[in-house]
């Protein structure tokens, strides 16, 4: 009856947009305190979010084909009672602000270092178009099946992206970088990811048109991805170097827009997906 009376004022209230919001509480096996909370709203392709993460964790933003955002967090603590791992937990709460075409999604505050807290947030969001910027202060972040203008950085952890379009740029101080294509080709404006200490792995269809710009300080570019066909003739990827970095700054398939990864220290990657 009280979701039926929630669904009603939706309808006949259009201006105050509604949320549903639960909870639950559970413990892992190594005895830990776990809760969990997923928040629900209305949201229209073509908005604007901002996710942003001061606790040690993990974002990953998941693209869907609903006019709405699911938020799932769960919340970890280590190595307190559950009376006292409740009493931390209620000092970082997850706080969402929205309206139908922009949102912020945060946790605010840094945990003490005597307090193993972890903070891992799952959000799926319009994957039409949807233009986002996410941050964590350290834990892994990624994005999969977006298209639109996304920002992801990470000070320490590792970058994904996968399926994506539109503008993609992502950055991680310290940390692997790992991007899966998907299609015929980068279907955006451009496609950017660095990271100052980590390897870099990027999968391509056989079939995929783009430029890539590859680079590596230290490290070694390595490539297992078939020949391009130029006159005729099978062209093997070639890397070479530039400035005492290795560099493969090349076309695949027809070309288009570009593929660009860089790293300060590590190896780069590039192999054909499965």
């Amino acid at each position: 009856m009280q979701r039926y009376l929630l669904l009603l004022f939706c309808l006949f209230v259009p201006n105050l947009l509604c949320q549903e919001t639960t909870s639950t509480v559970a413990s892992a096996p190594d005895g830990s305190y776990v809760e969990k909370e997923e928040k629900q709203f209305r949201f229209y392709p073509g908005g604007k979010i901002l996710i942003a993460s001061e606790v040690p964790g993990s974002i990953r933003i998941i693209g869907w084909k609903k006019g709405s955002v699911q938020v799932e967090a769960e919340k970890i603590v280590h190595g307190l009672s559950p009376e006292q791992a409740k009493k931390e937990i209620e000092k970082y709460p997850l706080r969402v602000r929205w309206n139908q075409t922009s949102s912020k999604i945060q946790v605010n505050g840094v945990p003490e270092d005597a307090v193993s807290l972890e903070y891992n947030l799952v959000v799926y969001l319009p994957g039409d178009r949807t233009d986002i910027k996410a941050t964590i202060s350290r834990g892994d972040i990624s994005a999969e099946k977006v298209n639109g203008w996304v920002e992801l950085a990470t000070g320490t952890g590792d970058l994904g992206a996968s399926s994506m379009s539109g503008y993609f740029f992502g950055t991680t101080e310290q940390g692997n970088i790992h991007v899966d294509m998907s299609g015929n080709r980068w279907k955006g404006l451009e496609f950017g990811a660095s990271t100052r200490l980590g390897s870099i792995d990027l999968q391509l269809p056989e079939e995929y048109s783009a430029v890539l710009k590859l680079e590596t300080m230290d490290g070694e570019v390595v490539v297992d991805y078939p020949p391009q066909t130029v006159d005729g003739e099978p062209v093997p990827l070639t890397v070479g170097i530039r400035k005492k970095a290795q560099a493969l700054d090349t076309s695949v398939g027809t070309g288009g827009s570009p593929i660009t990864l860089v790293t300060n220290a590590g190896d780069i990657r590039l192999t054909k997906k499965e």
